[in-house]
């Protein structure tokens, strides 16, 4: 399964809004987040979707 990174935690801290925008490390760490995740996207979207296999149910009453 693709993971997509970014630099740092994904995450940014404030209370309120106004606390969550004086977080500049987090808001940089976001956006890049969000353009690795753009770039993933945009590069599985062009690939062939892999097939299926058909669904095999475990019993463990035997």
């Amino acid at each position: 399964m693709p993971v997509v990174s970014s630099q740092y935690w994904n995450e940014v801290h404030g209370s309120k809004k106004e606390d969550v925008e004086k977080d500049d490390e987090g808001l940089q760490t976001m956006r890049t987040l969000t353009r690795n995740m753009a770039y993933m996207l945009k590069g599985l979207s062009k690939a062939e979707k892999p097939k299926q296999e058909a669904i095999v149910h475990t019993n463990f009453i035997r």
